[in-house]
């Protein structure tokens, strides 16, 4: 493999640092091997998890009166109130007071 020299030290020395590019070079491509499998592990993990588990079902409305958070028309609101009370019956007039014992 070549290498571009694109430093100013003599090509000697620059021939020293070839074996760091190259350590360099082959950790980059196991780290973004190893990265890859990670990621495609979770991935299949995650669709495991998400395909295999069902996820728990409450109705959190069966206990909900829904007729008080739905909006009403004018006409239903008007329709719903309840009719004014009559007017109670007159007193009924006094019973008459109890006989009493008398003597003549």
């Amino acid at each position: 493999m070549s290498y571009m020299d694109f430093s100013s030290w003599p090509r000697e020395q620059e021939q020293t640092f070839v074996v760091y590019e190259q350590h360099a070079k082959e950790s980059q491509s196991k780290a973004t091997m190893m990265g890859a499998i990670a990621a495609i592990g979770l991935f299949v993990l995650l669709v495991g998890i998400y395909a295999g588990v069902e996820p728990e079902h409450k109705d959190y409305t069966k206990d909900m009166n829904m007729s008080n958070l739905t909006k009403k028309h004018k006409t239903a609101a008007a329709e719903e109130q309840p009719a004014p009370k009559a007017e109670a019956p007159a007193a009924a007039a006094p019973a008459a007071p109890a006989a009493t014992d008398k003597k003549p």
